[in-house]
């Protein structure tokens, strides 16, 4: 009897089970859900991605503590697939942040703070990587958080001189600069006291611009010294071209410390002065422009080599002829 009644409590689970109409619905049930899953992955749907990231290339001004990896919040429209799809695959593949790449601007990404203790990423500006990571069907808004700190360990800045002597180029026969700009001019340094204290000027790296042009700007990396990170990598040289001309000029040859009990004689009188100067400028030059001279301190037996300057700044002396003068002296 016992039997009978357990068997007959089974019999509605076993029946419904059993019912074709029932599993028909159920199966529809799914179906449904299904299709209606597939339908709203279809949809433009917006949502928030955790973002998983880590840094690569740490200034070692930061202290290892701020520079472990995080998550970020990241807001993010698109088809619900490609949604669910970058949900799923950034769980295990973090964001790669380079500390020494530069962001949209030509910046560097990290920045300091002005009061020295801190550094920060702002975090709009890892939007082009976080693009890069989920792809263009995906649009992405706000971050959060907005701003990435570090803290940064004993650390000095210091503003240097930027030199451009690495440099090498071409120029046309006859052309010559007469200017070279870079901009900046100055940059701040940040490290260590001891490293930061001992920097006195910051060059650019060895770099061969081939064939320049006048006031076009070339693009160089700044050298910037292990261990020590700056306030920009990229700086802009521009250089101030002209087209020079060759010219002579016969200059009188002044005596200067001769004993003035004697009368002397000159031989030669006169030099003749090889220059260079800008051809905007070549008729304004003239012989009064230059000196020669004999200093008779100087003077070897009676004859003293010929000192030859330029009070014009633009006209460049090449050469004189001759180089040495002889003298004769008479009693007066």
């Amino acid at each position: 009897m016992t039997e009978q009644q357990e068997t007959n409590k089974k019999n509605p689970v076993v029946k419904l089970v059993n019912n074709r109409n029932f599993l028909v619905f159920i199966a529809f049930v799914v179906l449904s859900s299904f299709l209606w899953f597939l339908n709203y992955l279809n949809k433009n749907l917006t949502s928030e991605i955790t973002i998983k990231y880590k840094f690569k290339n740490v200034p070692k001004t930061i202290n290892e503590e701020s520079s472990h990896s995080g998550e970020l919040i990241v807001t993010a429209s698109g088809q619900g697939y490609n949604l669910l799809q970058e949900s799923l695959k950034t769980r295990n593949i973090p964001l790669s942040i380079d500390l020494d790449s530069k962001a949209q601007d030509n910046r560097q990404l990290l920045k300091y703070a002005s009061n020295k203790g801190k550094a920060y990423i702002i975090s709009s500006d890892l939007k082009p990587l976080l693009r890069k990571k989920v792809g263009e069907k995906i649009n992405i808004g706000e971050i959060k958080p907005d701003t990435l700190f570090f803290n940064l360990i004993d650390v000095r800045e210091k503003k240097v001189p930027i030199e451009t002597a690495n440099i090498e180029y071409k120029l046309i026969d006859g052309q010559k600069i007469t200017r070279t700009s870079i901009v900046p001019d100055s940059i701040t340094i940040i490290g260590q006291k001891s490293i930061i204290d001992s920097i006195e000027k910051i060059d650019v790296e060895n770099e061969n611009l081939g064939l320049i042009k006048a006031r076009k700007q070339y693009n160089v990396a700044i050298d910037i010294p292990e261990g020590i990170s700056a306030s920009q990598k990229i700086a802009s040289v521009s250089y101030d071209i002209e087209m020079y001309t060759k010219a002579t000029k016969r200059i009188k040859v002044k005596a200067v410390n001769f004993p003035k009990e004697y009368a002397y004689t000159l031989l030669p009188e006169y030099v003749t002065v090889n220059y260079v100067v800008p051809i905007s400028l070549y008729g304004k030059v003239n012989e009064y422009d230059f000196s020669a001279t004999i200093d008779y301190e100087k003077a070897a037996g009676n004859c003293a080599e010929v000192q030859v300057q330029s009070s014009f700044s633009k006209a460049e002396i090449i050469s004189s002829q001759p180089s040495t003068c002889t003298f004769i002296l008479e009693k007066k």
